[in-house]
Parts: C-alpha cells; sequence; structure tokens
C-alpha cells in the first residue's frame, strides 16, 4: 500500500482569528460553522471507534491512542525539523513520508555545499491541539490509513551561516537565528495493513479550513473517507 495518498478527504480544521466568523458581526455564519464542527465532531467519533472494532482480528484492535498522538507530534516535529537543518535524510526517512521526504531531499540537495543550518526549538508554548481526525478503509483485508492534525504552537529560531575558510569564523545570513513565535498544523499518518499497525510518521503541513468551503450550499456533509 502506498504511503502517501495526500491529505485525506473531508478534513476540516476549525478557523480561528480572524477566519472565524464573529458572534457579533456575523452570528448566523459563525452558527451553521459551530454547526457543522459539531457535525464533523461527530463523524470523526464514529469513524474512530468504527476503525478500532471492525478492523483488526480480535485481541489485536488497533489503539486510538489519543492521549499520545499530542506528546509523539511533538517529539517528531523536533526531531523532523532538526533533522532537515542538518541534512540527514536518513532520519527524515524513518519518520516522514514519501512525498515530505522527496521534498526535503531536494531542498537540501539545493543548498551550497558550504552553507550550514542550525534549527533550535526553544519552547513549545503552548500544548499540542488536536484539531481533526479521518480514516480511509483500503480495499483489502483489515488495512486502513488513519491521520490527524495536531496544532503545535512554539518559539523558535534557525540560524544560516556560510563558510568562509580555514581560520575564519563562518558568516551568520542577516534575519536568520531569530527566535520566533510559530504554529503549525502537523498531520501525522498512520497505516493498518492486513492487520499490523505501523508507525506514526509526519505526512506534512496543512492550513485552517476556508469557512466558504463548509458554508456554501452545496457544501459535502461530513461523511466517512474512502478510497
Amino acid at each position: 500500500m502506498p504511503q502517501d495518498l495526500g491529505l485525506l478527504e473531508g478534513t476540516f480544521i476549525m478557523p480561528t482569528g480572524r477566519r472565524k466568523p464573529s458572534l457579533f458581526t456575523d452570528l448566523r455564519r459563525r452558527l451553521r460553522l459551530e454547526w457543522f464542527r459539531l457535525k464533523h465532531r461527530i463523524e470523526e467519533l464514529r469513524m474512530a471507534y468504527g476503525y478500532k472494532f471492525t478492523v483488526g482480528a480480535k485481541g489485536k484492535r488497533p489503539k486510538l491512542g489519543l492521549r499520545k498522538v499530542g506528546p509523539t507530534a511533538q517529539a517528531l516535529y523536533r526531531q523532523m525539523y532538526t533533522a532537515f537543518a542538518e541534512g540527514d535524510i536518513n532520519t527524515l526517512s524513518t519518520i516522514c513520508t514519501e512525498g515530505l521526504v522527496s521534498s526535503f531531499r531536494a531542498r537540501i540537495a539545493a543548498r551550497p555545499q558550504n552553507e550550514r543550518m542550525q534549527w533550535t526549538l526553544h519552547k513549545f508554548t503552548k500544548g499540542p491541539m488536536f484539531a481533526s481526525s479521518r480514516i480511509a478503509m483500503m480495499p483489502f483485508k483489515a488495512s486502513a490509513l488513519r491521520q490527524v492534525v495536531v496544532r503545535l504552537q512554539s518559539r523558535q529560531s534557525l540560524t544560516r551561516t556560510v563558510s568562509r575558510g580555514s581560520g575564519r569564523p563562518p558568516e551568520i545570513f542577516k534575519g536568520t537565528g531569530e527566535e520566533k513565535l510559530v504554529s503549525e498544523y502537523v498531520v501525522l499518518q498512520r497505516r493498518m495493513w492486513k492487520g499490523e499497525e505501523g508507525p506514526w510518521m509526519i505526512w506534512g503541513t496543512t492550513e485552517e479550513t476556508d469557512p466558504d468551503t463548509v458554508l456554501k450550499p452545496d457544501a459535502p456533509v461530513p461523511t466517512t473517507a474512502s478510497k
């Protein structure tokens, strides 16, 4: 079964801030969006428990492990960006899906040979926030693909330097090395293949859902994803 089937259909991430309709100036759209979120969350729970009790043999039911998803996302996130900065393709290949590894490989290959990068995660500013969960059943016995989206907020910095020759200190690129507040929606993916559940891997990152895509009259009703 291929690793990368893209972001699963029906993934919904509740918009925040200015992207979310206001309760004071756009109450009708806000209530419709909240109703959509509630229906979507109920559908996600139905899919999750359907996955748990219909995939795999008795005694080998997959564990949802919802409490572990956040810490797992944080750990993989730290490993991924550290490995990318260091140009460590071997590590990236073990924690990222094929499409993301290919993207990182091309970006690493494009770096000048005398350029170095150092990524530092100073701290997570908030706990991981569970944003979405989707499951696609595969046309094979006891096989499925599971994706969850976790919002991670952190203070981090990326320093780029270039070597200037023997005996001279490296030069730091202007504008790099500054600590910044970063918020990303990280997509984790896990495969169940013929009853055997694989490890969580990072598929990539995604964005909040545009309210217009779910509030328009012909928007699809939340339903079980399938491939």
